[in-house]
């Protein structure tokens, strides 16, 4: 009998051992960022920086960027893109689009997450709620003809 209740005692504390180490692991597994974050509140998948956009600057894609830009990104990042735009945080400042210096850090996919995505802190609005993939694409192409050399 007491070598019953001994294999009985082993299994049980093996048992809640167990169950204790999944349930560690359940709560890291919560509490872990999201794996596409990174530290500046981006969301943006890891093989963003490959991903190519799939329009051609063209006179038409450019209008259509323009004119999105306009509407939807002018008032932080300003007319011309410098970062400038009234509504822009001024602790802040919206990115400069025209630093030609900043396209490495920025190809088309980053570019992409960014506005698709946005970010809570500093503040920058996700548009997938309210533009088309492909017209954030043609944002994309009209913020990298801001670039200055």
């Amino acid at each position: 009998m007491r070598r019953r209740a001994r294999l009985f005692l082993i299994a049980a504390s093996a048992f809640a051992a167990v169950a204790a180490i999944v349930s560690l692991g359940s709560i890291r597994a919560v509490a872990a960022p999201q794996r596409d974050a990174n530290p500046n509140g981006w969301q943006i998948p890891e093989n963003a920086r490959d991903e190519k956009s799939p329009l051609q600057p063209s006179a038409a894609v450019l209008k259509k960027g323009k004119s999105l830009y306009e509407g939807k990104c002018a008032k932080c990042h300003g007319p011309q893109g410098k970062g400038d735009g009234p509504d822009g945080d001024k602790e802040h400042p919206p990115a400069d689009l025209t630093d030609a210096s900043r396209a490495p850090r920025n190809p088309d996919g980053v570019l992409f997450y960014k506005i698709w995505n946005g970010r809570k802190d500093p503040k920058m609005p996700a548009f997938k709620s309210e533009l088309t993939k492909n017209e954030v694409w043609a944002l994309v192409e009209y913020a990298k003809s801001l670039r200055k050399g």
